[in-house]
């Protein structure tokens, strides 16, 4: 059989549900088409996924597949059909990315208020004394848990306790007595 006959032979066993049909045709067709994908979206990941989502297809719609000259040409029309849907497809993902990042992003008032109640908690912290407020940076600021501060600071565990727990009453009433 000629080259065009065999395929249409192919494409009539596969209207019959032969897979083995549509394997000979994946087989041959696959890696010319995935260089064609390839070429499309300049990622090879993306052109195996295409190929395979034209060959699926083909299978899901094997009833109703009009062929009737040409399938090289009929599979390199489809990949570049499925390729642009897929470009698409990620260029609306991407921008529906975008816009989320743009509207998680801070704003100047944002900032601002990021900064003054940054000073304001440093301010406070300030008051504490001083192995106290160390104590508390260790733990707030750089996650220490209180057996490494207290071993970090030549401490007893039950001592970073008892700091952290008055550390904590001291800002609250800090905060309320200076409105900070």
């Amino acid at each position: 059989m000629i080259n065009g006959q065999n395929d249409l032979f192919l494409i009539s066993l596969i209207k019959q549900g032969d897979k083995r049909a549509l394997d000979s045709l994946f087989k041959k067709y696959y890696n010319s088409l995935c260089r064609f994908a390839s070429y499309l979206t300049s990622r090879n990941d993306l052109a195996e996924e295409i190929v395979a989502d034209v060959f699926f297809r083909i299978w899901d719609k094997r009833e109703n597949l009009a062929v009737e000259k040409n399938l090289r040409a009929y599979l390199f029309t489809a990949t570049r059909h499925t390729a642009i849907n897929y470009m698409k497809q990620e260029k609306l993902v991407m921008e529906e990315l975008s816009e989320d990042i743009i509207e998680d992003m801070p704003g100047p008032e944002d900032v601002f208020l990021y900064h003054e109640l940054e000073s304001r908690i440093t301010n406070l912290i300030n008051y504490l004394p001083q192995k106290r407020k160390a104590i508390f940076q260790l733990n707030r600021f750089e996650g220490f848990t209180y057996n490494e501060i207290a071993e970090i600071l030549s401490l007893s565990s039950k001592t970073v306790e008892n700091q952290m727990g008055k550390a904590i009453k001291q800002l609250k009433l800090l905060q309320k007595t200076y409105q900070i």
